[in-house]
């Protein structure tokens, strides 16, 4: 059943072919007439608007679970690799520490007192000031049955076991917008967030879902966020067309890129070029082949600066029979061939992807707190998830900051493990609460500069930060140590006599 079944409006005769059944339509005027959910910047309609007012896609966030069933390991283990069990043992379990989560599925989430301690909930769709609680137990839309974000909850409980908690429903840019002030005006320390918005710039830390990330900042928010699960489903590259026929050439000299998808209709691909500050400068088409070269699906939107709708994006989401490699073509149909050009598939893998720069909203954002995956299962020997998506973003900023472990078994996800980012970000969000229960004069940010400090590496430290990794993996040193050589941030010394600790850097005391 699709989103716009479930909310029983009429059929949406007039919505374009490419936006899919579960999205919706976003002005940017607050409180217009009809609208299903509205913010301070604008308004959620189910179709578009009259001709004359612009409008966009409002796509729903997905969530950034992964995994196979393997290598699972439970919170209490994870508890003493990461260090947390020293800083429970010492008295500091997130006490006096306001935290949120914001996620789109809680289903069950009021049957999980036993599991989740006491919470307070918020539906940020519902009302702009988030005021009305959730009914986790009735959902309006299919994509909200899921208990993704009781699962981030649980891990954040079990790490930081004192924080004051909240549920918050966020289902879109909108409905962010509304959580974000609602964060700054109820005084939040730190949000966790493990989902990712698509489409809503070039990735390079910019756009609406950019500014959000910057109103919490500034109102003393810290967002913490996965990096997301798309280093096997990326690619990225200039758009190249020796020949001047209008069909770009892959490096391999072929005129497709192989992309793997799964049955049913899922999200498919979606494909964003450089030209969000400047829609219309180029008008680039997709076209989607099987292994015998039969058309299965294309997307022709035509970016046009003067319509109500330009977007530098084309998506395509194929009803598929059978999981399958499909083969993608990019052509360019007008305007300025020079052009740098993202692809990245939600339910499927690229062949050969480009794991660099594949981090998504809001993530991207230099202000957010970004978290890659390391299995939980061997975890200071782990390098990243293979799907864990690296940086830097497409402004060359480096993400993401740290890396924190998923494969958690629980009681939301039980024996088969909770994967990907979404289960890294809780982790790290626990651990700033840590370290501000440690020490309460320091605000969030400056308790994640110190997990980042603190990261266990093996990088000399004339090195950069990983792309995968960031600071490297979190784990807290002995809370009741003197400071050591590892324990906190490098000093000019280490720069003059580089060789007192260019080994690996294992937490040490605090600074």
């Amino acid at each position: 059943m699709t989103l716009w079944l479930l909310l029983a409006l009429p059929a949406r005769a007039d919505v374009p072919e490419d936006i899919g059944p579960w999205d919706l339509v976003r002005v940017d005027i607050p409180d217009y007439p009809g609208a299903l959910s509205t913010s301070h910047r604008g308004s959620v309609l189910a179709e578009p608007p009259p001709p004359g007012t612009p409008w966009r896609v409002e796509e729903l966030p997905v969530v950034e679970q992964e995994g196979d069933g393997t290598g699972r390991y439970n919170l209490d283990e994870i508890s003493d690799a990461m260090g947390v069990s020293a800083w429970h043992a010492a008295g500091w379990r997130g006490q006096g520490v306001k935290v949120a989560v914001f996620d789109v599925q809680w289903y069950g989430a009021e049957l999980n007192e036993l599991e989740l301690g006491a919470f307070q909930t918020h539906d940020c769709w519902a009302h702009q000031g988030c005021t009305l609680e959730m009914d986790t137990l009735r959902p309006r839309f299919t994509y909200e049955s899921g208990s993704h974000g009781v699962g981030c909850a649980e891990v954040i409980r079990d790490l930081a076991p004192d924080v004051e908690l909240h549920l918050v429903r966020v289902n879109g840019v909108t409905a962010f917008e509304n959580a974000a002030r609602w964060a700054v005006r109820e005084h939040v320390d730190v949000v966790s967030l493990s989902m990712s918005f698509f489409n809503n710039s070039f990735n390079d830390g910019t756009g609406p879902v950019a500014r959000i990330v910057e109103e919490m900042s500034a109102g003393g928010v810290l967002l913490v966020t996965s990096a997301g699960n798309y280093a096997d489903g990326h690619w990225l590259e200039w758009f190249n067309d020796p020949d001047g026929d209008g069909v770009h050439v892959f490096p391999d000299g072929g005129h497709t890129l192989p992309v793997y998808l799964r049955a049913g209709r899922k999200r498919g691909l979606a494909v964003s070029w450089d030209n969000f500050d400047r829609c219309g400068d180029t008008d680039l088409d997709l076209y989607l082949y099987d292994r015998d070269g039969l058309l299965i699906d294309r997307a022709t939107d035509v970016q046009d600066p003067e319509a109500d709708r330009c977007s530098p994006v084309e998506r395509l989401a194929p009803t598929l029979t059978e999981d399958q490699w499909t083969y993608l073509e990019v052509r360019r149909k007008s305007g300025d061939p020079s052009v740098r050009w993202n692809l990245i598939t939600a339910s499927g893998a690229v062949w050969q992807s480009m794991p660099e720069a594949s981090v998504t909203d809001p993530g991207t954002h230099p202000l957010a707190f970004t978290v890659g995956a390391i299995r939980a299962n061997g975890y200071l020997q782990n390098g990243p998830e293979a799907f864990s998506s690296q940086g830097p973003n497409l402004a060359g900023d480096p993400m993401p900051d740290i890396g924190a472990p998923d494969g958690l078994s629980g009681d939301t996800y039980g024996n088969w493990g909770f994967y990907g980012t979404s289960a890294a970000s809780p982790s790290a969000t626990a651990a700033v609460a840590l370290v501000m229960s440690r020490y309460p004069d320091l605000d969030a940010f400056e308790a994640a500069e110190r997990l980042k400090a603190w990261a266990w590496h093996e990088r000399s430290v004339w090195q950069p930060p990983d792309d995968g990794l960031g600071a490297g993996h979190l784990v807290l040193p002995d809370p009741e140590a003197p400071g050591g050589c590892g324990g906190g941030p490098w000093r000019g010394a280490w720069i003059v006599i580089p060789f007192l600790c260019t080994r690996r850097r294992k937490p040490g005391g605090l600074r």
